[in-house]
């Protein structure tokens, strides 16, 4: 990687947050995290990030809604989504970014960081299509 790709992730379970964001930068990203949906709409006012990963249960506001708003807002980042609750993926595609992968919680890190890299790579020649499955079953 030449200039580290910027990830946001956004969870409101402070271990989490914080263990993706030490794997994520171990793995050579530029990491940057918040709480809920609304403290990552502020950072994303100040600075571009080429991925967000996002769990969807949050207080204040919640994941679907804070896509929603980067949608309405012109926001071109492409996201990963995590939760525990499947039912939390029922929502229109058309509302929110590109979604390039669903992890259901507990999930496989490494999984995970399969996708980033993945995605980064792509990213540097040409943008995902379709929304991915949804991966869980895992160790996270």
């Amino acid at each position: 990687m030449s200039k580290a790709e910027k990830i946001l992730v956004v969870d409101d379970e402070r271990g989490i947050r914080y263990l993706l964001s030490d794997v994520l930068s171990d793995a050579g990203f530029e990491v940057s995290i918040a709480r809920d949906g609304q403290e990552s709409l502020d950072q994303l006012e100040e600075n571009r990030f080429d991925l967000v990963i996002t769990d969807i249960n949050m207080p204040r506001l919640d994941g679907i809604e804070m896509l929603k708003r980067m949608k309405l807002a012109g926001r071109k980042e492409k996201v990963i989504i995590m939760t525990a609750n499947l039912l939390d993926l029922t929502f229109e595609e058309e509302e929110v970014p590109h979604v390039v992968k669903k992890f259901q919680k507990p999930f496989i890190i490494e999984s995970l960081l399969d996708v980033v890299i993945a995605e980064m790579a792509e990213k540097k020649h040409m943008p995902g299509m379709g929304l991915g499955q949804v991966d869980g079953g895992g160790v996270f």
